[in-house]
């Protein structure tokens, strides 16, 4: 009888993971942990551990941990135990005790270490048979298709990765990161509020659910304010923040487009034209309601530039990874195995 294998990509990310596979699991989580504060919270919770949505319900009677920071494992035991158990969580999702073999695509960010990688496999190695890591922005082109000359910018919590993706897995060299991205943008949406509001109480998930609603770069502004309810010293207010949004937004955009000049000037001459006119704008802040058509403004001193800005950025990774997971040679795959589940 023939060996039933399971087929898993995942996009771990700093704020949010998604987890698709073959027989049609498709997760997306929070990437955050929580563990009781005492034995009076294990009792309630009947859980050593919660994961995502359930453990931020939870937080009061939970330490939470955020195991990835700016998209790579913080380096401390506890948060690389914690990756562990999030990964076989993400992963036990997918029911794989139902097939002989599992084995799994993990997006990495694009400029992540040797050590980090090996953290990732480590942290796998008790869930899956076998184990590719591979850089998310080449995820997202390959679930495109659109690995012959493009250049990715994908933007997360943690990072913006870019990367140049030209027919073969990436170099180093093709590859950078920036640490503005939504997170960053988060902190700058509470910092313009208390500057225009002094004595504003914004907390980093207000700043995110505003961000996640409204956020906009430009002239791409909503047709009416953006006004939101919070409280300045304890006393509830409802106000305008429109320009609060746009200006932490654009903070990202210099920092982008400088990055994406560094990747073409660097890249073969003959090929400069093609990376400037397919691009891919992905990550959850590809949503930035008119952030391409700002790139593309940006970059125009260097040419005709079009940036395509994806449809659906949360999945496009994991999709990637999926796909790669399903088409890589079974020799490949035995010259990745990581364990025996």
């Amino acid at each position: 009888m023939a060996e039933e294998t399971l087929y898993i990509g995942v996009d771990l990310g700093t704020f949010r993971s998604v987890m698709v596979s073959s027989d049609g699991h498709d997760e997306k989580v929070l990437t955050v942990i929580g563990t009781p504060k005492d034995q009076i919270a294990k009792g309630f919770l009947k859980r050593d551990v919660l994961f995502g949505e359930e453990a931020l319900k939870n937080r009061l009677a939970l330490n939470l941990f955020r195991p990835l920071e700016h998209g790579v494992i913080k380096d401390t035991v506890e948060d690389r135990k914690f990756i562990a158990h999030f990964i076989t969580n993400i992963i036990g999702r997918g029911d794989p005790e139902d097939y002989d073999r599992v084995v799994a695509v993990i997006g990495a960010p694009a400029e992540a270490s040797h050590v980090d990688k090996t953290a990732i496999f480590d942290a796998a190695a008790g869930s899956v048979n076998a184990c590719m890591i591979i850089s998310e922005p080449f995820a997202v082109a390959y679930a495109l298709d659109k690995i012959q000359h493009t250049l990715v910018i994908d933007i997360g919590a943690g990072t913006t990765d870019l990367c140049r993706v030209y027919g073969t897995v990436p170099s180093p060299e093709d590859q950078m990161h920036v640490n503005f991205a939504g997170d960053y943008i988060d902190a700058q949406i509470i910092a313009e509020i208390q500057r225009k509001y002094a004595g504003a109480q914004v907390t980093k998930d207000m700043a995110r659910r505003w961000k996640e609603d409204y956020s906009f770069v430009g002239t791409s502004a909503p047709d009416e304010p953006i006004i939101v309810d919070f409280s300045i010293e304890g006393k509830a207010m409802s106000l305008d923040i429109t320009d609060c949004i746009q200006a932490a937004c654009e903070t990202i955009v210099s920092p982008i487009v400088d990055s994406v000049k560094e990747l073409i000037a660097g890249s073969n001459p003959e090929y400069h034209d093609a990376f400037r006119q397919n691009m891919v704008l992905a990550g959850g802040g590809s949503g930035i309601h008119g952030l391409g058509d700002m790139i593309e403004a940006r970059l125009a001193d260097l040419g005709d530039v079009e940036v395509l800005t994806v449809e659906d950025p949360l999945e496009l990774g994991a999709m990637g990874g999926l796909r790669l997971a399903m088409e890589v040679p079974e020799d490949m795959w035995k010259n990745l195995t990581l364990a025996h589940r």
